[in-house]
């Protein structure tokens, strides 16, 4: 299962690198793991280069690739039912998966839906603590059958279901009926996903892609001490945000090469926590942003964010209260990043899910929303680098009154549920 989280977390960078090839500075607040996961379900009933695109972008091949060495998580501290958790996921996937592919290459990638079943069953399994509703569904046109082996094993691997509608004779019902269906599994956070026009009746096949997110601080901002204060949004423009502050025990490191800062702030219990990626201020260093998203790779993470690279410091805090919320359209986005077939009705190759040749991804949109407070984060969806401790002194200062990036991590698999960059708060 090693080899999933260091496939999303890839994709996940590849998909930011995309979203900031913008001319202006934006907020981006995306979760990868829901979109790798609807992808995942579409490339589980696609076969020739229409799985192949989407195994490569998400990089579903290189899990395949580890097949007979997957590490284990680490099992200190692990309860025996974790334990057997762990051993399961060295199984070979389900014989009826494979049977959904045609050629030895597809059928090596099943590797990643056994994984993601197991994945995803980790993450649900401690809602006591934090709530977390990734909202993964495809509607169907009901002219458009699906197999019955496919939609068992979308549930088994995926932990959701195909809906079937009537698109064509009953366009607004099909819009109203999906748009429901994702407020409620958003705790009402994500309305009218689709307008009108995102839904017509010549739609055949729609992936909804919607995720909410709610925790509390481990150790919270007392909001008396929250004040206006500037956040520079470059090194001319500045504007007044609600600052939240706290001085408190964190762990904290400093990448030299890229004068950032990156600070862990632990939501309750300490299973999930938020880093926070402080680049230069603007004034010093302009590009400092820039040069820190550029540097971004799954083994910089990791090692960035290990236990011998951060140490625990007293540390004072001042961070901004911010809400975000996007709308994607992933079709052009992924289009872009080299999954085109699926998304084209002549090209499209998705007979591992319907026997109908004509079937092919109409829209996949996908929607999310962050609000950040004093109690915690309620969200709704270079080589040579040189690291070093922080000076021991009284006063670490962590100031992110200029932008920064951040992303949300699930501590004991080390999923990056959340990814993003705060321009603006």
């Amino acid at each position: 299962m090693d080899s999933l989280v260091t496939a999303n977390t890839k994709f996940c960078l590849d998909f930011f690198q995309e979203l900031s090839k913008g001319d202006e500075p934006a907020n981006i607040f995306i979760c990868p793991l829901s979109i790798s996961a609807a992808f995942g379900m579409i490339s589980l009933g696609a076969k020739r280069s229409t799985a192949d695109q989407i195994n490569e972008v998400l990089h579903f091949n290189e899990v395949s690739q580890s097949k007979g060495t997957e590490p284990e998580i680490s099992s200190k501290g692990v309860s025996q039912e974790d334990k057997r958790d762990q051993q399961e996921t060295s199984e070979p996937p389900n014989p009826q998966t494979k049977s959904l592919s045609n050629t030895k290459s597809l059928t090596e990638y099943r590797d990643s839906d056994s994984y993601f079943g197991k994945l995803l069953k980790k993450l649900d399994r401690i809602k006591s603590d934090y709530v977390l509703s990734m909202a993964n569904r495809l509607y169907g046109e009901q002219e458009f059958p699906i197999l019955a082996a496919y939609s068992d094993s979308v549930m088994e691997f995926y932990h959701t279901s195909i809906e079937s509608v009537d698109f064509r004779k009953d366009t607004e019902k099909s819009r109203q009926q999906i748009n429901f269906w994702v407020e409620c599994q958003t705790q009402g956070k994500i309305k009218d996903l689709f307008d009108k026009d995102n839904i017509t009746d010549s739609t055949v096949l729609v992936l909804v892609n919607a995720v909410y997110f709610k925790a509390k601080w481990e150790k919270c901002f007392d909001s008396e001490k929250t004040e206006d204060s500037p956040f520079w949004l470059n090194k001319n423009e500045q504007k007044n945000v609600k600052m939240m502050r706290q001085q408190n025990t964190f762990r904290i490191g400093y990448i030299e090469e890229l004068k950032t800062q990156i600070l862990e702030m632990n939501y309750i219990k300490g299973k999930l926590s938020m880093f926070v990626l402080l680049p230069p201020f603007p004034a010093e260093d302009p590009t400092g942003l820039e040069e820190l998203e550029k540097q971004m790779t799954h083994e910089k993470i990791t090692e960035w964010t290990s236990p011998t690279i951060m140490y625990e410091e007293k540390v004072d805090v001042s961070f901004p209260q911010f809400t975000m919320e996007s709308n994607m359209d992933l079709n052009l986005i992924l289009q872009k990043m080299g999954i085109t077939d699926v998304f084209d009705e002549a090209k499209s190759d998705l007979s591992g899910m319907s026997s109908s040749p004509n079937l092919y991804l109409s829209k996949a949109v996908h929607k999310t929303f962050v609000e950040v407070n004093e109690d915690g984060t309620q969200a709704a969806a270079a080589t040579g680098a040189v690291v070093t401790k922080m000076s021991a002194s009284l006063d670490v200062t962590f100031n992110a009154n200029h932008p920064f990036l951040f992303f949300i991590k699930h501590n004991k698999t080390d999923t990056i549920l959340f990814y993003g960059k705060v321009c603006s708060p």
